[in-house]
């Protein structure tokens, strides 16, 4: 933003250059002009947006330059300096339509604050036009790309009368940018005005041209276009590096999150086929990665991916309850094609085709009804499109398996848990742990536990070693068993160890627990003295 000071006075001028902090306000260049002759010169030759100027000079005075500049260039705002406090001076300026008028002397922080606020509505009104024609030029841009030759050529006129001198033969090339926090996110994460900007200002850049006009569109998919273009072979004289500066420009103001697309070279005639291709090498990075793509280079390379021999070990554990295996088995063969560049769309889809085969196939023969695994959160919709990207098909798959856990606790699962605790019982005389009861049921350790905790609320391990306190319980009430037997017979080969974990069950030891008994039968025994 500049600024023009205008004075006879050198001293006035002078005074105010220094006295004012202008790279503080936002004025990058400061220009000054003793006439008004002077002041018409510099504002023909430069971009002048706020003009200071005394009123009372030799010859032509400030007010005949204000009228001069309104009538000439009615976007430059205009402050006017004084000595003499006159009415008449300030009915005038109001009539010109004068920002604000200072009676001189003024200290530098009054007329700094008055500059201030000029640059403070410039910035405000710029915003706002350009915010109001962004919305209104990128809805003419996007009907550029229409199937409707109506609808194109009504966006050609439009454009032409916003000053964009664009034709059917005019050539083209485009960019499209996913900016993943924004596309991805139902939150505004960013303003679609803040985006507009910047990708205007960073392809004016990059593609550094007068001759190369940039528009900017927001597609249905909440992808970013840029659309360039020219009336002379301009287009072929920009190399790889122009894209990349301008990627890493992109990257440098909206964050690292995001991927461009560069279409071939063409002419507005065939724009659908130019953006489809860049449009088929977006939908072919399945993982996201963000980077500058061109289309003359694949994203990903096709390839066999094995599916069906993990078809078929991912079936088996879905049949065996293995669901948390599941899941990060598949997570890993994903993680691996990504990390070998072999995943493609199409091969995505066939995965995910797969996917739902043996889902609905395993929830149809538990009589699950799939409908019902779905929320108003994640709908059977959201599930059916994840194969657009590894990140959506992984939710897809994490939200369907855990769906279908939840539901397959059923009158299966409780018989599962009656059969556990029946195995628990026939081998209460030996040392068994979760796994062994998990194994013996066919279900992984962590679907088993969290199986049993919800069926009987209570923790598996726990409940192992209250069913041996309480047939320890029942062989001591017998007091021709020995203690050190009791604690064989329920799985102890360390007598310390079982008489440990009685005490902290029962909150006394083996040997007391028989005394407490036999005195309230009233019956006498021997007590075995070694034993504890």
């Amino acid at each position: 933003m500049n600024i023009l000071i205008v004075d006879d006075q050198i001293s006035v001028l002078k005074g105010i250059t220094s006295g004012v902090d202008f790279n503080k306000i936002g004025i990058e260049n400061v220009y000054t002009a003793t006439n008004v002759s002077e002041a018409k010169k510099i504002i023909q030759s430069n971009d002048i947006s706020i003009l200071l100027t005394d009123i009372e000079m030799p010859g032509e005075n400030g007010l005949t330059l204000s009228k001069w500049v309104c009538e000439n260039y009615p976007a430059i705002i205009i402050i006017l300096l004084t000595s003499h406090a006159s009415f008449s001076y300030a009915k005038e300026s109001i009539r010109l339509g004068c920002f604000d008028y200072i009676l001189q002397p003024a200290p530098y922080h009054e007329i700094e604050d008055v500059i201030m606020r000029a640059v403070s509505k410039i910035v405000s009104e710029r915003q706002l036009k350009q915010y109001y024609n962004m919305e209104i030029i990128g809805n003419i841009v996007l009907n550029l790309f229409s199937h409707n030759p109506s609808n194109k050529k009504k966006s050609i006129d439009t454009l032409n009368q916003f000053g964009y001198p664009i034709k059917e033969d005019s050539n083209i090339q485009a960019v499209i940018i996913d900016i993943y926090p924004y596309s991805e996110s139902d939150l505004p994460t960013y303003s679609d005005s803040y985006i507009f900007i910047t990708l205007l200002e960073s392809a004016a850049e990059s593609f550094n041209s007068q001759i190369i006009y940039p528009l900017v569109c927001l597609n249905r998919y909440k992808q970013f276009v840029v659309l360039l273009f020219c009336n002379s072979n301009a287009l072929d004289e920009l190399n790889q590096d122009a894209f990349e500066n301008f990627y890493k420009t992109l990257c440098n103001k909206l964050g690292s999150e995001l991927s461009c697309y560069a279409t071939p070279r063409g002419q507005l005639s065939g724009i659908r086929d130019t953006i489809y291709a860049a449009h088929q090498l977006l939908s072919n990075n399945v993982a996201k990665k963000p980077g500058m793509y061109y289309c003359d280079k694949n994203v990903s390379v096709s390839g066999a991916t094995n599916i069906p021999e993990n078809i078929a070990r991912w079936t088996k554990l879905l049949e065996d309850n293995q669901f948390k295996l599941l899941e990060e088995n598949i997570f890993s063969y994903l993680n691996f094609y990504v990390s070998v560049n072999r995943l493609n769309l199409d091969n995505l889809c066939e995965f995910h085709q797969q996917l739902t085969k043996i889902f609905f196939v395993y929830s149809y023969r538990q009589n699950i009804d799939i409908m019902n695994l779905f929320t108003n959160e994640y709908n059977y919709n959201d599930y059916m499109n994840s194969f657009n990207d590894v990140k959506s098909l992984k939710k897809g798959i994490s939200f369907i398996i855990n769906a279908i856990a939840n539901a397959s606790m059923t009158e299966e699962s409780k018989n599962d848990v009656q059969r556990a605790k029946e195995y628990i019982l026939a081998n209460i005389s030996n040392n068994i742990s979760v796994k062994d009861v998990a194994d013996y049921v066919h279900l992984s350790p962590e679907y088993f536990s969290k199986l049993f905790k919800k069926e009987t609320g209570e923790n598996v391990k726990n409940y192992i070693l209250r069913i041996k306190v309480d047939s320890a319980k029942d062989l001591l009430e017998n007091p021709n068993i020995p203690v050190s037997i009791v604690a064989s017979e329920v799985g102890y080969s360390n007598f310390s160890h079982f008489t440990q974990m009685f005490k902290k069950h029962e909150n006394i030891t083996p040997s007391e627990y028989r005394k407490q008994y036999m005195k309230s039968k009233n019956i006498n025994y021997r007590e075995d003295f070694n034993e504890e």
